[in-house]
């Protein structure tokens, strides 16, 4: 399964679904798919990057183990950091109202089909 299938079927499959890419810590995106209308989904994901990499230093720093999920909630949507991998991650923006539990299943199983394509 291509990386644009899997963002594809991420986005498409939780009601709400605006955007995905998948990214590498390093800021370069891999792949990316935003429905029509959606949002800047590379930037989301360059900008929230930094924030993963902060959030993770910080767990280990308080030796609370490794990051998996970052979940940021805003006026108008949601926006989830999933680690498929020690270097990359997919970020995943939904509208507000979405449907959070089947968001998460959706970008955990979506984070591990493209860990599977990058080993």
């Amino acid at each position: 399964m291509s990386f644009l299938d899997v963002l594809k079927e991420l986005v498409d499959g939780v009601d709400g679904g605006v955007a995905a890419t998948l990214m590498g810590m390093d800021g370069i995106a891999v792949e990316q798919y935003m429905k029509a209308g959606g949002c800047d989904v590379e930037t989301v994901g360059v900008e929230y990057g930094k924030v993963i990499e902060e959030i993770k230093n910080a767990s280990s720093l308080l030796n609370l183990g490794t990051v998996e999920e970052v979940m940021v909630a805003t006026a108008s949507s949601d926006l989830f950091l999933r680690m498929s991998t020690p270097e990359y991650y997919i970020a995943f923006v939904l509208g507000h109202n979405s449907n959070i539990g089947k968001a998460r299943y959706f970008v955990r199983r979506a984070a591990e089909k493209a860990a599977a394509e990058l080993t």
